[in-house]
């Protein structure tokens, strides 16, 4: 479980304690054709700017 808050400047996503499928899920439905353009404008696959998109999003917490 994770804490997520997306990198993406326009969005307002910030959920806690949530599985990584779960993000992708947010990250499939409401950001493809971002995700979809940046992979063509930096030659990436959508795989690949998602796993980076995940890792930019997650949140870590110290106590």
């Amino acid at each position: 479980m994770s804490n997520f808050n997306c990198a993406f400047p326009e969005c307002d996503y910030k959920r806690n304690d949530i599985e990584e499928k779960e993000f992708l899920k947010h990250l499939k439905e409401e950001h493809y054709d971002e995700i979809l353009e940046v992979a063509k404008k930096d030659n990436m696959s959508v795989e690949t700017v998602e796993m980076m998109t995940v890792s930019n999003s997650k949140v870590f917490i110290n106590y």
